[in-house]
C-alpha cells in the first residue's frame, strides 16, 4: 500500500553504498583489430580508485594491482591504452611510463613490462601503432620537465618498444590529438591546435608521408587538409582507406558534420548528403571518445560506410554513412540509448561502444549491423550493473526534456520528478518538491539523459531534480555554444536562476520555488558560487553545494594546467591584463560577503585544475564575515579533479544530504 510523507523526507534504499557498490563506471573500450578482442578500462572506487583493463569477453583482469590505466596528459586524460597483435600498451598513473602486456590466447597475460625509460615528468596518451613496425607507438607527449602551466611542452613522439626509447615526431604546436596511420603505415593524420583556442573553437587537422627508420619513424610533407584557427574545428580523424581520411567538422553550419579528404584529388569535402544541424560528436575533453566507427560494405565490396552517432534533443541518434560517392546517410530505428560513446570498430559489420540509458543501466554493447537497411541488433557484453545491485528499478524516475523560451532563445534543462515505489505523493496538501539544480562542468559541455542514481538518490527521497543546459552547453551547435563567449559568470548563471523560476510558476508549477538548491562541480562549481554572490538577488537558492568550484578567475588564470590556460580569453573576452574589471566583477571570492545561501564545499587535495586555494579562500572570505553558520568545507586526502575513491564518493553524497536536509527543507 502506497504511503505518503513530505516531499524530500521519504525514505529510500538507494544509499551511498548502493551506488558505490551497484554500478561500474567505464572509462574506455578499444578492440584490438588484429585479433578482434574487446577490451575495456574501469574505475574502481573500493580498489583504491584504480583503472583497471579487462578482457572483456573473458571478464579478466588484464592488469594487476596496483596499476592504474589513466593518464594525466591535459589532466583530463583519455586515451590511456590501446591494444594490436596480443599486446596491450598503457599508460601507468602512478610513474607515467607506458607498459606492455602480453596476451596468450585465450586469455592468458605476462607481466606489465615498461617500454618507456624511467621520467615521471613524461605523460603519454593517445596511441597509435604502426601496421607494419608494431614495436613503433606514436604517442601524444606531455614534458613536464618545467612543471608550470607556460612551460609545458606538448609533442607527437614514437615510442620504441623494442629498445624503450623515446624519439620525437611532430613539434611546434600547443596540443595534438589523434594520430592515426592509413591501413599500410605509409600515412600518418593528426589534430593539433593553439592557445587561446580549444579544440571545438578552432583546430587543425593535418597529413603526412611516414618514412619508417632503424629505430624510429619521420613525418614528411606535412599538409594542412582541414580546420582553421579561432573560427573552424575538426576532430576526430581516422582514414578509411590508405588514401582517405574521415573526420568531423563545422565549418558549413556550425554543426559537427561528417567530411573527407583525399590524398589523390586534395579534396576536402561533406561526406553526408546535405549538412545536418546536428552535432556529430562532442567537445574533446579527453583522449580517443569517438563518435563514430567504420564498418565493412555489407554487400561484400570496397565501398566503406561509417555508424555515426549525432546529437538530437540532448540525445544520441544513430546513423549509418555512405563514405563512398553517391554519399548517403540512414537513420538507425529505435536506438536504445541516450548517449552511446566511445565507439569503435570491430570485424565486419559491427561496433562496440560504451552505451547509457535513461531508464535502466547501461554498459558495453555490440552493435551488429545487418542488410541495405542496416538493421541493428545489440548485445550487451559487460553491464554498467554490478552483481551486487538489483531491485532498484522501480525507483528510477524518467528524465522530461523540456525547451524554454526567452525573447525566442531556447534554454534546454531536464526535469526529473519524484519517484519512489512506496510512495504516492506529499501528506501536506498543495506541497510542491523542492528541487535540486544541477550545473554541469565545462563550460563547454553537456548534462546528459542518462540514468545517474545519485539523481535518483534525491528523487527516491521526494526531492524535484533539474538540469540545465544553459547557453554555452555543447550539443545543440556552435551558436549555442557561443552565447557564453565574454559571458561566462552572467549566462550560465542567469539560465541556472531563470531555470527553476519558470518551472515553479504556471503554466509549468512543477517544483516548490521557495525551496531551491543548486549545485556544481568545477566551473558548474563557478556558476554555483557566482550565483550566490554576484547576482542582483543573491538569495534566492536556499542551499548549494560547489564541487572543487573556482572562486578566484585571476588565479586561475595564472595556475590552472595548460589545457585550460586561455580557455577564460574567449569565456570573459580576454585576458586578466585586458579586462581586469571583468575578473575582478565575476569572481565570486571578490562578492564573499554577499553570500547568504548556506554553502557546502568539497574538495580534493591534489587537484591541479582547480586547486584547494580556489575552495579555501571563499571560505575563509564567508567566515572572516562571520559566517560560520552557512558555511561548512570538507577536503578530500588523495582526490583530484573528481572522486575516485569509495570513501570519498559515499561520504561527500552524505555531506550533500545532511546539508539539503538541514538547509533547504
Amino acid at each position: 500500500m502506497s504511503r505518503t510523507a513530505p516531499y524530500g523526507r521519504w525514505i529510500s534504499p538507494i544509499t551511498p553504498d548502493a551506488i558505490v557498490q551497484g554500478s561500474i563506471a567505464f572509462a574506455d573500450v578499444f578492440v584490438d583489430s588484429t585479433e578482434n578482442k574487446v577490451y575495456h578500462i574501469e574505475s574502481r572506487p573500493e580498489d583504491h580508485g584504480r583503472y583497471v583493463i579487462v578482457d572483456t569477453l573473458a571478464a579478466q583482469d588484464v592488469i594487476p594491482s596496483p596499476h592504474s590505466a589513466r593518464t594525466g596528459v591535459h589532466e583530463y586524460g583519455g586515451g590511456a591504452a590501446i591494444a594490436h597483435g596480443n599486446i596491450v600498451y598503457y599508460s601507468n598513473s602512478s610513474d607515467n611510463r607506458v607498459y606492455s602486456v602480453k596476451v596468450t590466447p585465450p586469455t592468458s597475460f605476462d607481466e606489465p613490462e615498461p617500454v618507456t625509460p624511467v621520467n615521471s615528468k613524461y605523460r603519454y596518451a593517445n596511441f597509435a601503432v604502426h601496421p607494419a613496425r608494431r614495436d613503433l607507438l606514436v604517442s601524444i607527449l606531455e614534458d613536464h620537465t618545467v612543471d608550470t602551466p607556460q612551460t609545458v611542452v606538448t609533442s607527437l613522439c614514437v615510442i620504441n618498444t623494442t629498445r624503450k626509447a623515446v624519439f620525437p615526431l611532430v613539434v611546434g604546436a600547443d596540443f595534438y590529438a589523434s594520430p592515426v596511420f592509413n591501413p599500410s603505415g605509409t600515412k600518418l593524420a593528426w589534430q593539433e591546435w593553439y592557445h587561446p583556442d580549444m579544440p571545438w573553437e578552432g583546430s587543425l587537422i593535418y597529413v603526412g608521408d611516414v618514412l619508417v627508420q632503424e629505430d624510429t619513424i619521420v613525418v614528411l610533407n606535412k599538409k594542412h587538409v582541414a580546420g582553421q584557427m579561432l573560427t573552424k574545428s575538426v576532430s576526430y580523424p581516422t582514414w578509411s582507406s590508405n588514401t582517405t581520411l574521415v573526420f568531423t567538422s563545422d565549418e558549413l553550419n556550425g554543426f559537427q558534420n561528417p567530411f573527407s579528404y583525399s590524398t589523390v584529388t586534395g579534396l576536402t569535402q561533406l561526406a553526408i548528403p546535405a549538412q545536418i544541424a546536428e552535432d556529430f560528436g562532442g567537445p574533446a575533453w579527453t583522449f580517443g571518445d569517438y563518435p563514430y566507427a567504420l564498418l565493412d560494405d555489407p554487400k561484400g565490396g570496397d565501398n566503406k560506410y561509417a555508424a555515426f552517432t549525432a546529437f538530437r534533443d540532448g540525445r544520441n541518434v544513430l546513423y549509418i554513412a555512405s563514405l563512398s560517392e553517391p554519399y548517403r546517410l540512414v537513420e538507425v530505428k529505435d536506438f536504445p540509448f541516450s548517449i552511446a560513446d566511445h565507439v569503435r570498430s570491430t570485424n565486419g559489420g559491427s561496433i562496440v561502444l560504451i552505451a547509457r540509458k535513461c531508464d535502466a543501466p547501461g554498459g558495453i554493447f555490440l552493435c551488429t549491423f545487418s542488410g541495405d537497411s542496416f538493421v541493428a541488433t545489440y548485445r550487451s557484453l559487460k553491464s554498467s550493473a554490478s552483481n551486487t545491485s538489483a531491485g532498484n528499478e522501480e525507483y528510477i524516475s524518467s528524465p522530461q526534456p523540456i525547451t524554454l523560451y526567452r525573447d525566442g532563445k531556447p534554454l534546454h534543462v531536464v526535469y526529473y520528478a519524484p519517484k519512489n515505489a512506496e510512495y504516492s505523493g506529499s501528506n501536506i496538501p498543495g506541497e510542491k518538491p523542492p528541487c535540486i539544480v544541477g550545473v554541469h562542468g565545462g563550460p563547454t559541455g553537456m548534462e546528459p539523459q542518462v540514468l545517474s542514481w545519485t539523481k535518483m538518490y534525491y528523487t527516491s527521497r521526494g526531492y524535484a531534480w533539474l538540469d540545465v543546459n544553459y547557453g554555452g552547453s555543447s550539443g545543440y551547435g556552435r551558436e549555442y555554444i557561443s552565447r557564453l563567449a565574454g559571458n561566462w559568470g552572467i549566462v550560465d548563471v542567469q539560465d541556472c536562476r531563470d531555470a527553476p523560476k519558470t518551472l515553479a510558476a504556471a503554466p509549468y508549477s512543477l517544483i516548490d520555488g521557495a525551496r531551491v538548491a543548486i549545485r556544481g562541480g568545477s566551473s558548474g562549481g563557478f556558476t554555483v558560487l557566482a550565483a550566490l554572490s554576484t547576482l542582483q538577488d543573491t538569495s534566492y537558492f536556499k542551499a548549494a553545494t560547489s564541487s572543487y568550484g573556482i572562486s578566484d578567475l585571476v588565479s586561475l588564470a595564472q595556475f590552472t594546467h595548460k589545457f585550460e590556460l586561455k580557455y577564460m580569453d574567449k569565456l570573459l573576452g580576454g585576458s586578466p591584463q585586458e579586462v581586469p574589471e571583468v575578473y575582478a566583477a565575476r569572481s565570486p571570492v571578490n562578492h564573499a560577503d554577499r553570500i547568504v545561501t548556506p554553502l557546502l564545499v568539497l574538495q580534493g587535495d591534489g587537484d591541479k585544475v582547480v586547486p584547494p586555494e580556489q575552495s579555501e579562500k571563499i571560505v575563509n572570505t564567508i567566515l572572516e564575515q562571520g559566517g560560520a553558520d552557512r558555511v561548512e568545507y570538507h577536503l578530500f586526502q588523495g582526490e583530484g579533479h573528481g572522486w575516485r575513491l569509495a570513501t570519498t564518493i559515499k561520504a561527500a553524497l552524505q555531506f550533500e544530504h545532511d546539508w539539503y536536509d538541514t538547509k533547504l527543507l
